[in-house]
């Protein structure tokens, strides 16, 4: 059995809802519930989404996503991140990892960081408006290849029962954004971004006490986060707010689709 919690692996539920609207569409080619959004600046790839985090896609399955996404003018299909059991039938599938992630659990109780967040910035609600400017600093933050456009990012406050994000100003301007979530007393932090020209300001730091404390309110007792391997500075991050790495990996896969 997967130590990873359903919910972290799923990346959303039905996307509708508020917020920049999604380019997202239904997988109808197999009866698990999924659904596939074209990755933002690469639309000959479809990033898919399985709904239910715990189900373990099958050969048949990709290979039916295959014949439907390439049916709508796809070349390139994307996974999210799997857990061990679900990667083992990608690689069956003959895709390929991608990218791998560590996987971070803090316990209770958490930390409060109140103290520690810079006098310049300023957290505000990301709302329908903000989404625009969240997904430009996902960009600086992770690049080209991995970023979410707002819709995407969007949908990621669907992903658990509860949600709460928040846009960071420093100076007047757009410096970060946190998406994070909760389900019973289980948090997550599924979507963290920083200007890099503001890194060592504590912007990112302002961000996360910020959701402990909405996390302390609600009784939240573990937080999970991932970041790639190589993130040697969220990593720091995590580890110097008390986070450690858990031995299971999550891997996201890609491939070409068969025509």
């Amino acid at each position: 059995m997967s130590l990873v919690p359903r919910l972290f692996r799923r990346a959303a539920a039905d996307p509708a809802g508020a917020g920049a609207p999604s380019t997202s569409f239904a997988l109808t080619s197999t009866p698990l519930p999924a659904r596939a959004t074209p990755c933002p600046g690469q639309p000959d790839r479809a990033q898919i989404v399985v709904l239910d985090g715990g189900a373990v896609p099958g050969v048949a399955h990709y290979r039916a996503w295959s014949v439907e996404l390439a049916d709508r003018g796809f070349s390139r299909m994307r996974t999210g991140a799997l857990a061990a059991r679900q990667a083992a039938q990608a690689d069956l599938a003959g895709l390929h990892c991608a990218q791998e992630l560590v996987l971070l659990r803090l316990d209770a109780p958490l930390p409060s960081l109140t103290d520690r967040s810079p006098s310049a910035t300023r957290l505000h609600r990301l709302d329908d408006d903000g989404y625009r400017s969240a997904a430009a600093i996902d960009a600086l933050g992770f690049g080209e290849r991995w970023r979410l456009d707002a819709g995407m990012l969007a949908d990621i406050c669907h992903a658990t029962p509860r949600s709460r994000a928040r846009l960071a100003t420093t100076d007047g301007t757009v410096s970060g954004f946190l998406i994070s979530g909760r389900s019973a007393r289980i948090g997550y932090l599924p979507r963290l971004a920083v200007d890099p020209s503001v890194r060592r300001r504590n912007v990112a730091t302002a961000l996360i006490g910020d959701a402990f404390g909405w996390m302390r309110r609600t009784g939240v007792h573990q937080v999970y986060v991932n970041t790639h391997v190589d993130n040697d500075g969220a990593l720091a991050l995590y580890h110097h707010l008390g986070f450690r790495d858990l031995a299971e990996r999550l891997r996201v896969y890609e491939g070409d689709i068969a025509r």
